[in-house]
């Protein structure tokens, strides 16, 4: 945006500066011309075009060759000037159109991601409250109210998230040393209740302990954006694989679902804000299915909030409904005194 403002302005003193200048050039040698044309009317030729600019009449038509190229010099930067002026509104204008397109795909997220489990919340809690569901389905009921609460916590913590990176890119504190495996159980014990919820296993083999340095609040939101994306997609019965490996001077996540998986356009677009992939949801709660899509938001704060200590993250995928696997790379860091702790 800074820079937006710096070049309009910087187009708009250019254009104010040369108009000025132009204007009063042309003004100067409307004077000359006047002031030559009365010499030649008093038959003094030299004198007229000494006013003109010229030595004597002889040096007229040097005079006219010389002004004729500063004249096609300064038309040529005007209309370098107008093209680029004109380029940049095209941008703005496209730029404008695609923030409008992110605000309504935001909306239509949000609305998605926000309202339906709070509807869905309350279908459920009003039908325990009337007794309306048969005890042998009481479990799956409150499983899945469970699942949907944990969706809007989700969704409302990546749209803060958001707005703290937008405003101010410094809220997450200064990385620090610590143990990737650590991050990854703690993460992996946070969303086990939602993947029983949901059906799904999390596969996390025996970890080894790897140091690097990362934002610990960070690294766990973009854990939790990975797993609750690979449940999500992911059908009751099906199993989510994470691994931690060093590779090199790197610290490598995967994070491997059974799922939807992704067709060429949403590889493209996976950390773009705002892009929603496929929606597709039921509005029986009884069925197990679950709202997809989302607020689009969780990949990009992924991606941004690992750039903020050095790491990446890439997406795979065979196509749809084959899985999908995520790469998340740190800088490992090797321990101090050879301690690994």
């Amino acid at each position: 945006m800074n820079r937006s403002i710096a070049l309009t302005i910087f187009l708009l003193v250019s254009s104010l500066a040369l108009v000025t200048w132009w204007t009063w050039f042309q003004v100067g040698e409307a004077e000359r011309l006047e002031r030559a044309g009365q010499h030649m009317l008093a038959g003094h030729i030299d004198m007229a075009a000494q006013e003109l600019g010229a030595e004597d009449a002889a040096k007229l038509p040097d005079l006219g060759r010389s002004r004729r190229r500063m004249f096609l010099s300064e038309g040529l930067v005007f209309i370098c000037i107008v093209i680029a002026a004109g380029a940049y509104l095209l941008l703005a204008m496209r730029r404008q159109t695609q923030l409008q397109e992110d605000h309504d795909r935001f909306l239509a997220g949000a609305t998605h991601e926000l309202k339906t489990p709070l509807a869905t919340i309350q279908l459920l809690l009003e039908s325990l409250r009337d007794d309306r569901v048969p005890t042998d389905k009481r479990d799956r009921y409150l499983r899945l109210g469970l699942n949907e609460a944990s969706r809007l916590e989700s969704g409302l913590t990546n749209v803060l998230t958001a707005a703290g990176l937008r405003s101010d890119t410094r809220h997450l504190r200064t990385p620090v040393d610590g143990d990737l495996a650590n991050d990854v159980e703690l993460a992996v014990a946070a969303l086990q209740p939602r993947a029983e919820a949901a059906g799904i296993e999390l596969d996390l083999p025996q970890l080894t302990s790897i140091r690097a340095s990362r934002e610990p609040e960070g690294l766990q939101l973009v854990l939790h954006n990975l797993l609750d994306n690979a449940i999500k997609y992911s059908n009751r019965g099906d199993t989510v694989h994470l691994t931690l490996t060093q590779q090199g001077k790197e610290a490598v996540f995967t994070i491997r679902d059974q799922g939807e998986g992704m067709d060429s356009q949403a590889l493209a677009n996976a950390f773009r804000p705002f892009w929603r992939g496929r929606d597709h949801h039921s509005t029986d709660p009884t069925s197990g299915k679950k709202g997809t899509g989302g607020i689009g938001l969780g990949l990009h704060l992924c991606r941004e909030i690992l750039r903020s200590f050095g790491g990446t993250i890439t997406a795979t995928s065979q196509g749809a409904d084959q899985g999908s696997t995520f790469t998340v790379k740190l800088p490992h860091q090797e321990p101090a005194g050879g301690d690994p702790s």
